[in-house]
């Protein structure tokens, strides 16, 4: 398999993301509707303990494959040994610390038993997810993003077809079982993942001859202190997020609680916010993402060799890249919030707080590729300093906000929106700092005069215009012209994207 150029690798994650993403939304869309409103409540307050579960099994090491192997090609087959074993490790030892913790943590902090059959259900999916994003990493390590982009579409595909075998099977037995059968589900998608990556894996060492022998391979000490000196740095950043995640549910249980919520309606509206709101919200990170791990190696190159100038073309062009569909998608949520969601969950719940996170949410697009150029700079440590700090703040923000019985769940939204605006602003801060990077404020300027104008736009037509009384029809006619004057907007202020910027992408 041969290298690819960042623009060929962006290329593929996006594409293999946008498939992803749509068939991750066709996934959500059937699990809500099986499920309803209790079993996605049900759902989201044990989501943030898979996410921090996760994030002690891999402990960083997404991160720090694709550095070491972009560096050391001499050394891949050791990284890769290091990372296979530390992973199958932690994610034993954090499997065995669930069994014993589950219990006490459905009781007592989540304050419903519900939570403990899914709870438990996490442990096998931690092995098989450790296994599938260290292979993963392996091969962005390398510049080949194929492997990457095949195995996430071959796992939606197998997840949505046993989602919908295993929840209808087990959902006569009770609203838990249906939840438990959507883990499952995660479990048997992870599995064909990997399927697919060692398949590919394979092949690769195969075609390159250096892993077609399958010699013994000798590690030491030092391989683990080199794998362990930049994944243990992100894990720290890594960890802080996912542990204040996990502590997110858990205040607003028992903040909830404090102001006469019901555990059971507590769940609803923690669900209505993380569970439909902020999925809508985040439909257009697989371009970030995507954006973000295609320039994590070329900057890693890029900055060992002293080339500042071509880290801040490959952060011009991140920005540029990720601003474009973001953009758009921003603007139609908060003309549309109803409509969509009502279109996607049947069901209104959410809209409300979807018209107060989308815009801000806007800065989550630009904050990726910041925090991965602090990584991929050696600054992992600094980018960890401003999670806890954001974290800290957040979870103050949401025990005082959320027992202010006019604010209740809003007060979890405002926290929410507070961190998003720090943790961007602070880790810019960082970069201008280290690498001398000054945004374009002039492009800053006419991105936000751009969202302006096509929202007013569309709130005119929404207003004013009826162009069929059928309203899905109306609100497609009018997505379509708003899209139409946003493409127009981008042309005219020099936003759009130009064969300069598309010849720098092309270049390692």
């Amino acid at each position: 398999m041969k290298k690819q150029s960042v623009a060929q690798g962006t290329f593929i994650l996006v594409i293999a993301g946008l498939i992803t993403k749509i068939l991750g939304m066709v996934n959500r869309v059937i699990v809500t509707r099986l499920l309803g409103e209790d079993g996605i409540g049900i759902y989201m307050l044990i989501a943030p303990t898979l996410m921090l579960l996760t994030t002690f099994a891999s402990i960083g090491l997404p991160i720090a494959i694709p550095t070491l192997i972009s560096r050391a090609n001499e050394r891949q087959k050791k990284v890769l040994s290091v990372s296979l074993i530390i992973a199958m490790v932690s994610s034993l030892l954090v499997s065995i610390l669930l069994f014993f913790i589950a219990k006490p943590l459905a009781i007592y902090l989540l304050k419903d038993e519900r939570t403990y059959l899914p709870l438990i259900s996490i442990g096998p999916l931690l092995f098989f997810v450790s296994l599938s994003t260290i292979l993963k990493a392996y091969f962005q390590g390398e510049q080949n993003m194929f492997p990457s982009a095949i195995s996430t579409l071959v796992e939606q595909i197998v997840r949505i077809v046993i989602s919908i075998l295993f929840i209808n099977w087990s959902l006569p037995y009770g609203i838990i079982y249906g939840v438990v059968g959507t883990m499952w589900a995660s479990i048997a998608g992870e599995f064909a993942s990997i399927l697919i990556l060692l398949f590919l894996f394979f092949k690769h060492i195969h075609h390159n001859h250096y892993g077609a022998t399958l010699k013994p391979i000798h590690l030491s000490p030092q391989n683990f202190k080199d794998v362990l000196a930049i994944s243990l740095p992100a894990t720290g950043s890594r960890l802080i997020g996912s542990f204040s995640h996990f502590l997110e549910p858990i205040i607003v249980v028992q903040c909830l609680f404090k102001i006469g919520y019901s555990s059971e309606l507590s769940a609803k509206l923690y669900g209505a916010v993380s569970g439909f709101a902020l999925p809508l919200v985040l439909m257009p990170s697989f371009i970030t993402n995507a954006i973000t791990q295609a320039i994590v190696p070329p900057i890693s190159q890029a900055y060992a060799s002293k080339r500042f100038d071509r880290i801040h073309s490959h952060l011009d062009n991140a920005f540029q890249l990720s601003f474009i569909p973001s953009g758009i998608y921003t603007v139609l949520l908060m003309l549309f919030p109803v409509e969509l969601m009502n279109l996607l969950f049947d069901s209104s719940t959410g809209a409300n707080y979807l018209i107060v996170m989308a815009p801000v949410f806007l800065l989550l697009y630009f904050q990726a590729p910041l925090t991965s150029t602090l990584q991929a700079i050696d600054e992992a440590t600094q980018a960890m300093s401003t999670t806890l700090i954001s974290s800290v703040i957040k979870i103050i923000m949401m025990i005082i906000l959320l027992q202010i019985p006019s604010l209740n769940i809003y007060g979890l939204v405002i926290a929410v929106l507070f961190n998003v605006v720090f943790v961007t602003a602070w880790h810019y801060l960082l970069v201008r700092k280290h690498i001398a990077y000054h945004m374009n404020m002039r492009s800053v300027i006419n991105a936000i005069l751009i969202i302006a104008v096509t929202f007013m736009l569309g709130s005119y037509l929404k207003l004013a215009v009826v162009f069929s009384t059928d309203s899905f029809l109306n609100m497609i006619m009018i997505s379509f012209i708003v899209g139409i004057a946003y493409l127009f907007l981008l042309f005219i202020c020099g936003l759009f994207p130009t064969g300069k910027m598309a010849d720098t992408l092309r270049s390692k």
